[in-house]
């Protein structure tokens, strides 16, 4: 069994409900069923169930991923219960903090701050960039996720050193640590602008040492905070 155009739009569909069914006992162990009865033939079914009826959680942009790879180990009839609940269990760890780390701690905030600038100065343009750009990675995940891990199979994993995660995240940690400066700076009638040069040299120190986004961020703020007060 191929993944059909067809077949890839059932599973794409259903992907945007697997935490419609979210409990705190399985988490989203009941959409992830239903993404794979999406893709899956209907004599697959009962050995789903029986295999993939426990526990389940993983960031939710990111299950495309496993689901591909998951359905692809069915339609080959590679499946031994122990392996393939091992290699659900192994990947929606690994997916869900990259997932967390790309969107939740990189791209989301740092687009909030380009928003937020955007919206000081031109309105509605900013929520409208901030929607459009986010659901572009949003969505390219969730469509690529698919087609990579059922053509990768069980090799999906790997694909978390791609560029699409590091590059993307690297830039997005660089945006959001720039422009957490500019938003003070924009804001603030009284900026010492003196004071820039420590503060460039330490945001530079900062991205070579390759600290967090989260600390450059909040380092910037504070020295922001005691600029304007000076």
């Amino acid at each position: 069994m191929r993944l059909s155009f067809t077949r890839f739009l059932k599973i794409l569909f259903a992907s945007f409900f697997i935490q419609t069914s979210w409990s705190f006992f399985s988490m989203q162990s009941m959409g992830f069923l239903f993404n794979l009865f999406a893709g899956a033939n209907k004599d697959q079914r009962d050995k789903i169930v029986k295999i993939h009826k426990g526990f389940f959680n993983t960031h939710p942009y990111m299950s495309s991923y496993i689901i591909g790879a998951t359905l692809r180990a069915y339609d080959e009839g590679d499946v031994f219960p122990e392996e393939i609940r091992n290699f659900v269990a192994i990947t929606q760890t690994s997916f869900a903090s990259t997932g967390d780390l790309l969107f939740w701690q990189t791209l989301r905030p740092a687009l909030l701050l380009i928003a937020a600038i955007l919206a000081v100065k031109s309105g509605v343009i900013g929520p409208l960039v901030f929607i459009i750009t986010y659901n572009v990675f949003h969505l390219f995940h969730r469509v690529t996720g698919i087609i990579d891990g059922y053509q990768m199979g069980r090799d999906v994993i790997y694909i978390l050193k791609a560029k699409r995660f590091t590059t993307v995240r690297h830039i997005f940690e660089i945006l959001g640590a720039f422009f957490t400066g500019f938003l003070f700076s924009l804001v603030s009638l009284e900026v010492n602008y003196l004071l820039l040069l420590p503060i460039t040299v330490l945001f530079l120190l900062l991205l070579i040492k390759r600290f967090p986004s989260v600390l450059i961020i909040l380092a910037v703020l504070l020295l922001f905070v005691i600029m304007v007060m000076v």
